[in-house]
């Protein structure tokens, strides 16, 4: 028996946490094409949200998360860097899990993470990075611990423009999205690859047999 509801795009209007009417658009949504009733789900309502306020400042959705984790200030460390990529790596998993574990893991665009020997990775960081740096919302600089094509690290900043955007961005995102995140890079940021590695091992003992290498970059 063919299905009554088919899948759908529409536009609507919502209320965000700060208590602003906002227009979104293409909500994905499924339509009853008997009785014309559309339903939308409300993780998709609250990613197209965050896609609205990345298309505002030509961005992926994704860099929204990404943005919010090089600004916040970790404890006593300054804000606005990562030092190392490794770091960046694990606190993009690891806000993506705690706001899982809230229930709210889908209802914010992030990167896709893949399993790799190193641990999570997200899948376009790399690419994302080059693409944030083209338009000066984040500096690169690499530094050299080896002799080899990998022994390398790259400190992530943003620039003076990337703060001004990144700020902003603090300012609409929903509240529990900055505080994981907050949470997360206090935690992170001052360990070593080899603590990363063992606090992953514990908290996702399915990594413990894939994530067997160091993750250095």
């Amino acid at each position: 028996m063919e299905s009554i509801w088919i899948e759908t795009t529409i536009e609507m209007e919502s209320v965000n946490w700060r208590g602003r009417t906002i227009h979104l658009r293409n909500v994905p949504a499924i339509r009853n094409t008997k009785t014309g009733n559309v339903r939308v789900y409300p993780s998709e309502v609250a990613k197209a949200e965050v896609r609205m306020l990345a298309e505002e400042y030509d961005l992926e959705p994704r860099d929204v998360c990404l943005l919010l984790m090089l600004l916040a200030k970790p404890g006593p460390f300054k804000k606005g860097y990562v030092q190392f990529k490794y770091q960046i790596n694990k606190m993009l998993f690891y806000q993506w899990k705690e706001m899982e574990k809230q229930g709210l893991g889908d209802t914010f665009p992030h990167d896709e993470f893949e399993a790799a020997p190193r641990g999570p990775i997200p899948k376009n960081l790399d690419a994302d990075l080059k693409r944030l740096e083209k338009k000066s919302i984040v500096s690169l600089s690499y530094k050299k611990w080896g002799k080899g094509p990998k022994e390398a690290s790259v400190t992530t900043t943003l620039t003076s423009f990337g703060v001004k955007v990144a700020t902003k961005l603090v300012r609409e995102v929903p509240k529990p999205l900055k505080e994981v995140t907050v949470v997360v890079k206090e935690q992170l940021f001052p360990l070593d690859p080899m603590t990363i590695r063992e606090k992953v091992h514990q908290d996702f003992p399915k990594y413990q047999k894939i994530y067997v290498e160091l993750d250095r970059d």
